[in-house]
């Protein structure tokens, strides 16, 4: 993976809405993303001990929204069952997005650019590293995971406000991964609550 050609992105606007799945006790918090500085991701390496940066992760639709929590159990792929997680309930928050630099990993180009795949981007992340027993971990890279590696880079990459990818539950379906420190002047995240009126905006 070339990291360092991050820089060499092409970057677009986007705009439209996506989707978030959340227990229903935090709507008064739905775009919270503080946790997430200190809770690894895919492509953040944060700890308790190490904080990294912070990043809102949203879906292309509803189905995949519910599998990214493991609200939805088993396979989305076509001819695989799947069936609801009766666990905990579930509500989808719909986010209206207004960016103007995003990077789009699902286009061919971009990956050859930086030289990674889509089996790449949508691997097994959390096992990486524990099957490197003797990981070397120099700043900024506090982890030997590709994918943390890459949004490290992305994040350190000047006027990149996001990302577009391939969701791990649902690889033919999209994430989009949000910078909420890097919004630029008029971008902007939002989720209203129909029922209260009331709305919440990122940063």
């Amino acid at each position: 993976m070339r990291r360092a050609r991050c820089r060499q992105l092409a970057l677009r606007p986007l705009a439209g809405t996506w989707f978030r799945a959340i227990r229903p006790h935090f709507f008064p918090t739905a775009l919270s993303v503080g946790h997430t500085a200190t809770i690894p991701g895919r492509f953040n390496a944060g700890s308790v001990t190490r904080p990294g940066f912070q990043v809102l992760y949203l879906a292309e639709d509803h189905m995949v929204a519910l599998f990214e929590v493991s609200a939805l159990l088993g396979s989305a792929l076509p001819g695989q069952a799947f069936l609801p997680n009766p666990a905990h309930p579930w509500a989808i928050v719909n986010v209206d997005v207004q960016l103007s630099r995003v990077a789009d990993l699902c286009g061919i180009r971009s990956r050859r650019l930086i030289e990674t795949t889509i089996q790449e981007l949508t691997g097994d992340w959390r096992g990486y590293s524990l099957r490197t027993p003797t990981p070397v971990r120099r700043a900024p890279y506090w982890t030997n995971v590709p994918t943390q590696k890459l949004g490290t880079a992305l994040h350190a990459t000047p006027n990149i406000e996001g990302f577009l990818t391939y969701s791990a539950r649902v690889p033919s379906r999209r994430n989009l991964i949000i910078f909420p420190s890097k919004l630029r002047p008029g971008s902007s995240v939002r989720f209203t609550d129909v029922a209260t009126g009331g709305s919440l905006s990122l940063p």
